[in-house]
């Protein structure tokens, strides 16, 4: 009878630790969603100490040094919480995202160490969850970018792309899209000609955008930032390169000194939709360098005035000083 009583006890007290473990994953959720991370840090850092062996809160508190973009940190959490539950597929995404920032942000000795490890992590993610498209876009995109030293595969990329398709066709075309690089406009609507599902999405005209961008032709990409604003945000992603393309347009207008009306337009829109943004100080530098283009200095002064007194970014006031 005893031995039922101090069972049914110790049953009790497990209930109890899940019941408050899920209530408090539920309140750091909640805060992540309204971008309180500084908040969720508060709460679950008194939780954690060197001894802690609970592998949801190193993960919970890994998860949100990571938004704060504490990225060793991060991983320090994170890598505890993969060894206490390595079958956990969400830490071992985590790790390797926080691993993969890390390698591209040191040396080159050390960045290769971070990138074996983000793509091992990614690899078990995607073996625990393979019916995750999200694990097959994160390892996807780590092998095109990464040098081959570090483990990259465009070819292998291209392999989990076809394999995504099977799950999800329109993420499998985004990752290949990712991995395409478009020799001219005809090899671009060939691409949009065979990826039918994406042709009414944002990133196959921000991506050629970009790519326009970088060989200096503004005005062509500014049509096809126009034709990426005008597709309809059906999802996060979407939503993503609609507004990366406002900031984008913009920036274009001010580099090619065309299309200025569009340009201020744009990033009127995008600081409207963005007023949290880490590029709002930048952004406003452009608008004013827009101002400028359009002719109308006072608007301009309006921006840079203020912010110059306001900003600690020495390369943002060295760029608001040459429009004084």
């Amino acid at each position: 009878m005893r031995c039922t009583l101090i069972f049914s006890s110790l049953l009790l007290l497990s209930s109890a630790v899940q019941a408050n473990t899920a209530e408090l994953a539920s309140q750091v959720a909640a805060l992540w969603q309204a971008k309180d991370y500084s908040a969720a840090q508060a709460l679950l850092t008194p939780l954690v100490s060197k001894k802690t062996k609970d592998a949801q809160l190193l993960a919970l508190l890994g998860q949100t040094e990571a938004m704060l973009k504490n990225a060793k940190q991060a991983e320090e959490l994170l890598e505890k919480a993969v060894k206490y539950d390595a079958n956990n597929a969400d830490y071992q995404h985590w790790y390797a995202t926080v691993s993969c920032n890390l390698a591209a942000e040191s040396s080159m000795f050390s960045a290769l160490g971070y990138a074996k490890r983000c793509k091992k992590a990614y690899e078990t993610a995607l073996t625990l969850a393979p019916a995750n498209p999200r694990s097959y876009i994160a390892l996807g995109s780590f092998l095109a970018q990464a040098p081959g030293i570090a483990g990259g595969d465009k070819d292998q990329a291209l392999q989990l792309a076809e394999k995504l398709k099977q799950l999800d066709e329109t993420q499998g075309w985004l990752l290949q899209l990712k991995l395409t690089d478009f020799a001219d406009e005809a090899a671009f609507n060939q691409f949009l000609a065979t990826a039918e599902l994406l042709k009414q999405r944002p990133e196959p005209y921000f991506q050629r955008a970009m790519q326009l961008v970088s060989q200096d032709n503004f005005s062509a990409a500014i049509v096809l930032l126009q034709q990426a604003i005008q597709q309809t945000a059906t999802d996060d992603g979407a939503r993503a390169s609609i507004t990366e393309s406002y900031y984008q347009l913009a920036r274009c207008a001010v580099l090619g000194k065309t299309a200025i009306p569009e340009g201020i337009a744009a990033m009127q829109q995008y600081l409207q939709d963005n007023p949290g943004s880490e590029r709002h100080d930048w952004a406003q530098l452009r608008l004013a360098q827009l101002y400028l283009l359009a002719d109308a200095p006072d608007k301009a002064k309006a921006i840079t005035e203020p912010l110059l007194a306001s900003t600690d970014d020495d390369k943002l006031k060295a760029e608001l000083k040459k429009l004084l």
